[in-house]
């Protein structure tokens, strides 16, 4: 009786009472409930920080892929503007461009007494302006026939303005260093120059299967940029400044705003079903083999691919 009226009581605590203990499982269960918890923690910290730092490298690299072209345009530029150049026909050529991409003349506007300065820039801001819109219509109409998939009309509009671009405004800057530093070349020469210059740059521009190197289609987009500046730096003082600016500011918008066209561009490239891109419609950089782009999932993507960026076009 004894025996078996011990086995059935309670166990006592320490204080006498006779409330049940609880077992200890479910403390070593909430140890380790809280372990896991901490070391989850510590590992989604650690993801955080380790894909901030990729995607630090990877905006640094983009920045220096895209810096150089871009610098060694702008160097190139000046230095054509400024070096070839002929003092005799310098004014005849602004008048040239003046009279052929310009709707008002700014020497007009300031015959009258008083508010000369003022006319110009008016006069001026209206012709970039104009200027500035052709060159937005014409871009979303690029956009629209990549996104409704008219690649011949788009591939033959771009072969041709650069074919012409390279071609005849090659030809003017050539024919002008010629006769700026007096160089010796017969005609022969100077036409079979252009004629390689020319067909060589479209097809390293737009034919990219044919083993040509990135760094030659790179170099003829980077020269067709310098051409086009070239070009733009005959118009007369008053509107190359107000162009200039006004160019500045529409390639911040078609960029930077849901509006853009290039925004749109490059929106409609990267949807899933889009076809690939037009050779030539964006300027490619190579980032270095060693640089990886990070996902949303944390997961690192191969950058075999070429970083686009936009053309200077």
């Amino acid at each position: 009786m004894s025996s078996q009226t011990m086995t059935e009581q309670a166990p006592m605590n320490h204080h006498g009472s006779s409330s049940p203990v609880e077992p200890s499982v479910n403390d070593g269960r909430n140890t380790t409930t809280n372990h896991t918890n901490n070391d989850s923690t510590t590992t989604t910290t650690t993801t955080a920080a380790a894909l901030s730092l990729q995607e630090l490298n990877y905006s640094s690299s983009s920045f220096h892929a895209i810096c150089k072209p871009v610098t060694l345009t702008m160097i190139l530029s000046a230095l054509a503007v400024i070096y070839i150049q002929e003092p005799n026909t310098r004014s005849q050529q602004e008048e040239a461009y003046t009279s052929s991409y310009t709707v008002w003349s700014t020497s007009t506007a300031s015959d009258g007494s008083g508010g000369g300065i003022g006319k110009n820039v008016g006069v001026s801001l209206a012709n970039s302006l104009i200027i500035v819109c052709v060159i937005c219509v014409m871009t979303f109409g690029i956009v629209l026939l990549y996104k409704f998939k008219c690649f011949k009309c788009l591939m033959g509009y771009m072969m041709l303005s650069s074919a012409m671009l390279l071609g005849f405004l090659g030809a003017e800057l050539l024919r002008t260093s010629v006769n700026t530093y007096e160089l010796n070349l017969d005609t022969l020469s100077f036409y079979a120059c252009l004629y390689n210059f020319g067909i060589v740059g479209v097809f390293a521009i737009f034919w990219q299967q044919g083993g040509i190197p990135t760094y030659v289609t790179q170099g003829y987009l980077v020269m067709t940029s310098v051409l086009l500046a070239w070009q733009l730096s005959f118009f007369d003082e008053w509107t190359t400044w107000t162009l200039l600016v006004m160019l500045a500011l529409y390639d911040l918008c078609a960029v930077l705003t849901p509006c853009g066209p290039l925004k749109a561009l490059i929106n409609v490239m990267s949807r899933d079903d889009s076809p690939g891109m037009v050779p030539g419609l964006l300027y490619e950089a190579q980032l270095p083999a060693t640089t990886q782009r990070p996902n949303r999932d944390g997961n690192n993507a191969s950058t075999n691919n070429r970083q686009q960026q936009q053309q200077q076009q």
